[in-house]
């Protein structure tokens, strides 16, 4: 038995905060995990930094502590060491650095030199994690009115069904026919935590609800409105709004957020997220409507690495302009993740007068 710094959790947050450790590279492989019916005691390498600390403290009975693990079997660290006896040696630069994994299913990008090793490699990633039924190949990117992308099952059993859980939430979805992105998990509680009392907030592409749901989950007295254009994620949201106990606070809306209007809402919301980003500008005049005297857009976009905020900025307000309102302060903007080389992500806090 070896005593280490560790942290303690409710077993409905182990999945998020695993993810979390391992984006700071604190899990100590090298000692098993501590289990019982109710909690997951994690053994860390070292304590984590202020940063994380603030993150894994969001979660659900959270322990930060010392705790004694038994040493675990040798497990393989990464990809490499997993098929490095079966990929030919020039093509191990090009195995994926990364990994998307929803519930129980894993979803990776495979380079066009290890195609033909999808199977050895979705067998690797269940190895190394697994808790993983289902392994499946990204297909192009995701596209389309209703926001998804072809996939291909590698390796594993069983459909593309899955639950995900992040921060006490639950959300029932199958891969393959809605929008789901587990790497926004962070930047879901960013807005979630900006929510203040009696707030009406509209979501206008909420998919299956993780921002709506945790915004509700959090906020016993907000009022949301969660639309979305896809019919098999408003299935999943109304599924999702009931298992996670909020069908008080969501209000599903099913078509496109263009028609959204103040009949359907029957005022004036004080937050609209506008999570589009290959199309969000399009859908401003219609959140501009919808939006109170000093209220908040949550805005996303896609852009180059290189490109200046400022000429983002410049033209999301000349669309508000255009629609006869104008730009109080920018409160928040920045790439907040890279989607491909030289491509980004970028988030923005507005305030709208």
């Amino acid at each position: 038995m070896k005593e280490v710094p560790a942290v303690e959790v409710s077993l409905h947050d182990a999945q998020t905060l695993l993810s979390i450790l391992r984006d700071g590279d604190l899990i100590d492989t090298g000692l098993e995990l501590s289990r019982t019916d109710k909690t997951l005691t994690v053994p860390l390498k070292r304590l984590p930094p202020d940063q994380i600390t603030s993150r894994i403290r969001e979660l659900t009975a959270v322990l930060i502590t010392k705790s004694a693990f038994a040493e675990s079997p040798k497990k393989p660290r990464n990809l490499i060491d997993v098929v490095k006896s079966e990929l030919p040696n020039d093509l191990l630069e090009y195995l994926p650095k990364s990994y998307d994994i929803i519930g129980d299913i894993a979803l990776v990008d495979l380079a066009d030199p290890i195609q033909h090793f999808g199977t050895t490699i979705g067998k690797a990633i269940q190895e190394i994690n697994p808790h993983i039924r289902l392994v499946v190949r990204k297909l192009g990117i995701v596209s389309g009115t209703y926001r998804i992308r072809n996939l291909e099952i590698l390796t594993g059993t069983g459909s593309m069904e899955t639950e995900h859980r992040e921060y006490s939430c639950r959300y029932a979805l199958d891969v393959s026919t809605v929008y789901f992105n587990p790497r926004l998990s962070h930047e879901r509680m960013r807005i979630a935590k900006q929510v203040a009392s009696n707030e009406t907030i509209v979501d206008m592409f909420a998919g299956v609800g993780p921002f709506s749901i945790l915004i509700a989950k959090m906020h016993s007295n907000a009022r949301v409105y969660a639309c979305d254009i896809n019919p098999v994620a408003v299935k999943y949201l109304r599924n999702n709004i009931i298992m996670n106990l909020l069908s008080d606070r969501v209000i599903p809306v099913p078509g496109d957020a263009q028609k959204l209007s103040q009949e359907v809402i029957g005022s004036h919301v004080d937050r609209v997220i506008m999570n589009l980003p290959s199309n969000a500008e399009s859908y401003l005049p219609a959140a501009l409507t919808l939006l109170a005297e000093g209220g908040m857009i949550h805005y996303y976009t896609f852009a180059a690495r290189n490109e200046n905020l400022e000429s983002i900025k410049s033209s999301f307000q000349k669309v508000v302009h255009g629609a006869g309102r104008g730009v109080r302060s920018f409160c928040f903007s920045k790439a907040i993740r890279e989607i491909a080389p030289g491509t980004v992500q970028i988030a923005m806090d507005v305030l709208i007068q």
